[in-house]
């Protein structure tokens, strides 16, 4: 079972510290299992993302990132990977990523994705309700999705699968997407505000980094507090499947991954949301494993990476295939732990970010802003370090021990550890063969104005 969370810093989770108890659900499993301190993501968005967690490789290995949002089929994914073997894969989603228009569809039994009209009948009732909820509030909800998600969820793990066969169960969220609009029971309780507050705070990334919008320390704050929110209204529902599970004996012998797949951008780095930049606000994730190998009651803080889940569910699963697993460039995290050797670096990418959707869609936004981030991001990250390569020649180093937000960078003044870091991000591509793109192929060029329409509610474009 694999739950993902969308943009959730780690912080944000109560195993992960959060003052508040955001995650109690979450915890409990985190406490039959192990939790990985300083797990990193491939990339700053989804698709990237959930491209690299379904085939265990980043993103210039596979070729599905910004530039080209389609994954090619060259590689087997995790569904298919497990379906092949005999497992019943299914997979619930609000994200508008996860479907035949970027084929991370691929094999998933069933698959309903409320963002995705064409492969769930319950998304075209919700588009529905949401159109005449939108035109008599003017405001967008998430509440209902989330609770359509999950019983689209139960109703298949009780009624729809195939009980002769194990199952493969992925839930993917958007509850815990910018706009955090709470509902009121725990707006109030994790963010002690008022509706007309929470909606009066700036959640529009374009109107903040374009200086439209000024906004304050105090509406960061209450955003985090918000985002809490979020995570709790979700976990509660998570409970009620996990509860479920438990009920039926199943969940002692169901390895379960509960990650995001990157964090947000809340006012550090000039930025608000995510997508523009390979800071540790966006790629540290929460990354939690419950499985036979990893122990329990566990907490790591070496490095891992979100592609070492894929090898880390074949094991779990009791699936050999070496020529799959040959191709991964992640590890099992089993024996990672078991073994206490750990890769010594990690890799993110970014190719120009939402570039094409904003030029299109909004060709007027800041032509400035927009020339600023048109350009490829690769990070090379060890436990003390990060280096990031930018294709425009605005390379970054940071020192995280001594400067964790990632403020003052250090190229200049340590030219040879970041020539030494750049020699290792070399060496790393030489490994395996880039998959360059044919054509530049993007969501607005594949997907139907429905994706776009989501889009817009997200805020990426308008």
């Amino acid at each position: 079972m694999m739950v993902m969370l969308d943009s959730v810093r780690p912080e944000w989770l109560s195993c992960y510290g959060s003052a508040a108890t955001t995650s109690p659900r979450i915890d409990a499993i985190a406490e039959r299992g192990t939790v990985f301190e300083t797990a990193i993501g491939p990339s700053a968005w989804t698709f990237p993302v959930m491209a690299s967690v379904f085939t265990g490789m980043l993103p210039t290995k596979h070729g599905g990132h910004d530039e080209h949002q389609l994954l090619d089929s060259a590689y087997p994914t995790l569904a298919e990977t497990l379906q092949r073997h005999g497992y019943d894969t299914a997979g619930f989603a609000d994200v508008p990523y996860v479907g035949p228009s970027t084929r991370l569809d691929r094999g998933f039994g069933f698959l309903s994705n409320m963002r995705v009209p064409q492969v769930s009948l319950a998304s075209k009732v919700f588009k529905a309700a949401g159109r005449v909820h939108r035109k008599v509030s003017g405001r967008y909800t998430k509440t209902c999705e989330t609770r359509v998600l999950m019983g689209e969820a139960l109703r298949w793990y009780e009624r729809q699968r195939d009980r002769s066969k194990p199952f493969f169960l992925y839930l993917h969220t958007d509850e815990t997407h910018a706009p955090f609009l709470p509902p009121p029971e725990y707006r109030r309780k994790f963010a002690g505000l008022s509706r007309t507050r929470m909606y009066e705070i700036n959640q529009d990334k374009q109107l903040y980094v374009s200086g439209q919008v000024r906004m304050t320390e105090r509406d960061f704050a209450d955003l985090h507090a918000l985002a809490k929110a979020e995570v709790a209204f979700f976990d509660a529902w998570l409970g009620v499947l996990l509860d479920r599970l438990e009920r039926d004996g199943v969940l002692s012998d169901t390895a379960v991954v509960i990650a995001a797949d990157h964090g947000d951008n809340l006012g550090e780095h000039g930025l608000l949301r995510h997508g523009l930049c390979l800071y540790d606000t966006l790629v540290h994730v929460p990354l939690i494993v419950k499985s036979a190998g990893t122990g329990s009651g566990r907490r790591v803080r070496e490095l891992v990476q979100l592609i070492d889940v894929f090898p880390t569910l074949m094991t779990a699963a009791g699936i050999d295939e070496p020529a799959t697993r040959a191709e991964h460039q992640g590890g099992d995290l089993a024996a990672q732990v078991r073994e206490g050797r750990f890769a010594r670096f990690a890799v993110s990418e970014l190719y120009r970010p939402g570039q094409g959707l904003w030029r299109k869609k909004a060709p007027g936004f800041m032509p400035e802003f927009l020339e600023r981030y048109d350009r490829r991001l690769r990070a090379l990250r060890t436990n003390t370090h990060k280096y990031i390569w930018a294709s425009n020649g605005r390379c970054e180093l940071y020192d995280l021990t001594r400067d964790p937000g990632e403020r003052r960078n250090l190229i200049d003044l340590e030219a040879g550890r970041a020539a030494d870091m750049q020699r290792d991000l070399d060496a790393w591509l030489a490994t395996f063969e880039a998959k360059e793109a044919s054509a530049t192929v993007a969501v607005e060029d594949t997907a139907d104005e429905r994706v776009f329409e989501r889009l817009k509610e997200l805020g990426y474009v308008e």
